[in-house]
């Protein structure tokens, strides 16, 4: 399997699962890195963060990663999201 069909596997998991990655933008080699992640209506940020640090989250569940999440209140962007949304 090439790594492009690969991400497209994961990619198409993680939409099962209620979760879609829209970006992944690395500030340095070393880090941080910043993503936005679209959760699917009625997850909690409970959810979500068993995931982003589980098997299925960029870290594999592995403790490489410190994620820390943060919800976007679209409430002050008067509903506009950053992102077109996918699920």
């Amino acid at each position: 399997m090439s790594d492009q069909s690969a991400m497209g596997k994961y990619v198409q998991d993680c939409m099962s699962l209620g979760f879609y990655n829209h970006s992944f933008m690395p500030v340095a080699q070393e880090g941080p890195m910043f993503c936005v992640w679209e959760a699917k209506e009625g997850i909690s940020e409970v959810d979500f963060q068993d995931f982003i640090g589980g098997p299925m989250g960029p870290n594999w569940g592995m403790s490489a990663l410190n994620n820390n999440i943060s919800k976007i209140n679209l409430e002050l962007t008067d509903g506009q999201a950053p992102y077109e949304r996918k699920l």
